[in-house]
């Protein structure tokens, strides 16, 4: 049998650093590289060094493709790593943990956590030869702007069935009655999205399989009791996954 040959590509975000993207895809043989800037341009105060990563790679005939996101939502950063690990699926992609920000770390390894099959994803650390040096009592920074609290997510992903009732409540989704701010879906009205039909068995079906696993296992939907109806409601961290998790595998 014919091995299908695997493009290597890698995903390095851009900060203050040239070495630690440009070497390792030059050492790696990168044949592409998607460099995650800041969408806000007009606050992006690495743009100078994405414009010399650029130039480097492209003097070594190194593809590169500029991806935008908020480098300060961690979330948003998985998702995009996550879409382009995705995209890439029929190469071998590579994941520089070390050129961005702490916040593109923690999005990136999240990002690689999401998938259930992961031989071709490769995170790695390029370590620094040599570091600019701070001697006490000067700092590397001085001050805090902002103390930002992160939201501790679990690292495996619910089954596919789970990801897709979770993207039919968020379509579907409604205002529930005498809950202001509160949108939901009927669970007899989830049960004909999913089913086709809200009989007896398929409302046992979905209670067994879906809700019971989504409300008591992963947290990710709440329960509202609205005279005689039951709703479904999705939670912080429901909202998170059918954020991260909106394109599923399929390979």
């Amino acid at each position: 049998m014919v091995e299908i040959y695997r493009r290597r590509i890698q995903i390095a975000p851009v900060g203050f650093e040239v070495d630690r993207v440009v070497i390792p895809a030059i050492k790696e043989k990168a044949e592409k590289v998607y460099l995650m800037v800041h969408k806000d341009r007009s606050k992006d105060k690495a743009t100078k060094y994405a414009t010399a990563i650029q130039r480097k790679l492209k003097a070594k005939n190194i593809e590169t493709e500029l991806v935008y996101c908020d480098w300060e939502n961690i979330e948003e950063i998985t998702r995009v790593a996550r879409d382009l690990i995705l995209k890439e699926s029929s190469n071998e992609v590579a994941i520089n943990l070390a050129s961005g920000s702490k916040n593109h770390a923690i999005g990136l390894d999240r990002a690689c956590m999401t998938f259930r099959k992961r031989k071709h994803i490769h995170p790695f650390y390029p370590e620094a030869e040599k570091w600019t040096a701070w001697k006490y009592p000067k700092q590397q920074s001085t001050g805090v702007k902002k103390i930002k609290q992160i939201p501790i997510h679990r690292i495996i992903v619910p089954e596919p069935e789970l990801t897709v009732a979770l993207k039919a409540i968020k379509q579907d989704a409604v205002d529930i009655p005498m809950h202001k701010g509160k949108k939901g879906v009927k669970k007899k009205d989830l049960a004909k999205s999913l089913y086709g039909d809200s009989s007896k068995v398929n409302l046992t079906k979905l209670q067994r399989n879906i809700t019971q696993k989504l409300e008591k296992t992963w947290r990710a939907v709440e329960i509202i009791q609205v005279g005689q109806s039951d709703w479904i409601s999705l939670t912080d961290e429901g909202k998170y996954l059918r954020y991260v998790l909106k394109h599923e595998e399929t390979y």
